[in-house]
């Protein structure tokens, strides 16, 4: 049974766009995909904690974890056993200050463990180690960042890309509402179009 892991990140919980898409397009890809199952992961209600001295200090020997850090380690063996099970990722991702929310960093920097998720395959050589999975990552944001010269400061897109990349998710497909604070006189013809590729992708 195919297995879709929805991860919702946008810390505003009532009229967040991302999370309004997102859902949307997890309804209707079951509706087309009628064997599979969801996990929910919100990163909003269910906040994973910054990397912070407990979850570094696994650096060191086992033998001297302290109770914070096997719980840190915990943690993170979790969400990348709930990772690896998926094969098909829907994230909803909402641009924060030009870049991805903090509580999508968080979840990140947890599952990107070293001989878990990727390798060092040589001397600055990286390799991921999570073959085949499919995302659709769902972006808003408040202002069109399509087009030069604001498309260098879309620092979410790119990093998003980059750090999937890294544990080898390479087939992603972006989503973006954008430009609806910049326009507000369009924001619902945004909003409209973004839900017609939402419905197409997923069915």
């Amino acid at each position: 049974m195919p297995s879709l892991l929805h991860i919702q990140s946008s810390p505003n919980l009532d009229g967040s766009l991302t999370r309004t898409l997102s859902q949307s397009f997890v309804e209707t890809w079951v509706a087309s995909h009628h064997d599979t199952q969801v996990e929910l992961l919100d990163l909003a209600t269910d906040p994973v904690p910054h990397f912070g001295p407990e979850i570094m200090a696994a650096r060191g020997p086992q033998e001297d974890w302290s109770p914070a850090t096997l719980a840190a380690v915990a943690l993170s063996d979790r969400l990348c056993t709930q990772l690896e099970a998926a094969d098909v990722l829907v994230i909803g991702s909402p641009m924060i200050n030009l870049s991805i929310c903090t509580q999508l960093k968080s979840w990140i920097d947890h599952v990107t463990i070293a001989g878990r998720t990727f390798e060092y395959a040589g001397p600055g050589i990286v390799r991921g180690l999570l073959f085949g999975k499919k995302a659709f990552v769902i972006e808003a944001r408040g202002g069109d960042y399509a087009d030069p010269p604001a498309s260098a400061f879309d620092y979410q897109e790119p990093l998003t890309r980059a750090l999937l990349g890294l544990l080898g998710i390479y087939d992603v497909t972006f989503i973006r509402a954008e430009g609806a604070r910049q326009r507000p006189e369009e924001a619902g013809a945004i909003q409209r179009n973004a839900e017609k590729l939402v419905a197409r992708l997923a069915a």
